[in-house]
């Protein structure tokens, strides 16, 4: 029962494990901070260029529409639409989900006046100004609300815009091209902006999961992480609440079955905690409460020789790691992106000391002429290295510096210094 309970607790804390909430937020908030604003703010000057560009073309065909209100309605609609969202914007900084549904369906509106207004007029040279501009209106709310819906509303408004021109396009020959450009500009700038924004949130969340998981490399030896923080609190929690229904007398002694195995259970967990506390060094939390290394990385240090490390070793070994799993993925590489850290103690044959420690940073799926140039500066100031490559991987062999005055001997040298004595 004890063993069934210490592999249940060590799956739930591989697979239950999630960031803290504060830095969860921080990692996921790049709308708002991290330069996010002011990337908005970039695109939505763009748009508002593109849109004043249409205007302009509008004005420049004033003279061919048919008498009447011309596009002008098409326009007051689609200026109506965006005062309504740049003003509720200001109020409230999260647009209610209603009023956003509502201001993208109102958007077939302006599209809906501006088709009919310059509907048979291609031959003419007359083609939509307004409905293109309802496109490159979603350009801001890409950047600001969401990256899925926007740009399918676009590709939507400028297939409406490619249909109109091409049934035209008997009667209006060579303007079919120039309709089929415009309503390009419907779409294609909010696409940019997709891929803008969607690149620029991977790398800031990438840099920024590097800096709150570089928060474990101040620890010492053995440490706790916020992984196992979390645990203890349950199990502190749970301890508390059983040993409190015995104080109180509503969990009679002996205990019932399913509080004797509740009791088991705590009793594998906690000595699950006490035991990997010895070894449970700042390289295996950093590994696992990152994002990015979490999935990519193994660490197998059963002597808890990262714990050696300096604090520039730490860095430099951390940084190493993060750049070979963010390093760019070759298209001829078939095997995954996966590094395998392997620590190994050497000691000193006669004291039974340990004077340093041997690393092997094995890295499968990328090719070593692709690993970035800092990654080398990063390793040389772990160790003096060295590098195998083989068919489908390479290997990086680093024999790590331990200043002995400042590190005290781990439980497997120090068991081997008293077998030596003895």
């Amino acid at each position: 029962m004890i063993e069934r309970a210490v592999d249940e607790a060590s799956t739930r804390r591989g697979r239950m494990f999630r960031r803290p909430s504060r830095s969860a937020r921080a990692a996921g908030d790049v709308r708002e901070s991290h330069g996010g604003r002011r990337l908005a703010t970039g695109i939505t000057i763009a748009a508002a260029c593109i849109v004043l560009a249409h205007f302009l073309h509008a004005l420049a065909l004033a003279e061919f529409y048919r008498p009447g209100p011309g596009p002008w309605p098409a326009w007051i609609a689609l200026g109506v639409i965006v005062g309504v969202g740049v003003i509720s914007r200001s109020i409230s900084r999260t647009l209610p989900d209603w009023l956003y549904v509502m201001l993208l369906f109102s958007l077939v509106l302006p599209v809906w006046l501006d088709v009919a207004a310059t509907a048979g007029l291609l031959e003419f040279g007359v083609m939509p100004t307004a409905g293109a501009a309802a496109g490159a209106v979603l350009m801001p709310v890409t950047a600001i609300r969401g990256t899925r819906i926007p740009p399918a509303v676009s590709i939507a408004i400028a297939g409406v815009l490619v249909v109109e021109a091409v049934v035209q396009a008997a009667a209006a020959g060579a303007y079919t091209v120039a309709a089929v450009a415009v309503a390009g500009t419907a779409c294609f700038p909010v696409l940019l902006t997709l891929f803008c924004v969607a690149g620029f949130r991977r790398l800031v969340r990438r840099e920024l999961d590097l800096s709150l998981v570089q928060s474990t490399v101040g620890p010492p030896r053995s440490a706790v992480g916020m992984r196992a923080s979390e645990e203890l609190a349950r199990l502190d929690f749970d301890a508390e609440t059983l040993l409190d229904g015995v104080g109180s007398g509503r969990i009679a002694i002996p205990l019932p079955p399913e509080a004797a195995e509740t009791a088991a259970s705590l009793a594998a967990r906690l000595r699950v905690r006490l035991i990997e506390g010895r070894t449970d060094t700042w390289l295996r939390h950093a590994v696992t409460e990152s994002a990015y290394l979490s999935d990519r990385v193994t660490v197998e240090d059963p002597a808890g020789c990262a714990g050696l490390l300096s604090q520039e070793q730490r860095d430099g070994l951390l940084l190493a790691l993060w750049l070979l799993v963010a390093a760019e993925r070759s298209k001829r590489s078939l095997v995954p992106r996966s590094v395998t850290v392997e620590c190994r103690e050497t000691m000193d044959e006669f004291e039974g000391k340990v004077t340093g420690f041997d690393m092997s940073i094995e890295v499968f799926g990328l090719p070593r002429r692709r690993v970035d140039p800092a990654t080398w500066d990063a390793i040389g100031s772990v160790g003096v290295h060295d590098v195998v490559t083989g068919a489908d991987s390479f290997r990086i062999d680093i024999a790590c510096r331990v200043d002995p005055h400042l590190h005290v001997g781990s439980p497997v040298a120090r068991g081997a210094a008293r077998s030596r004595r003895g």
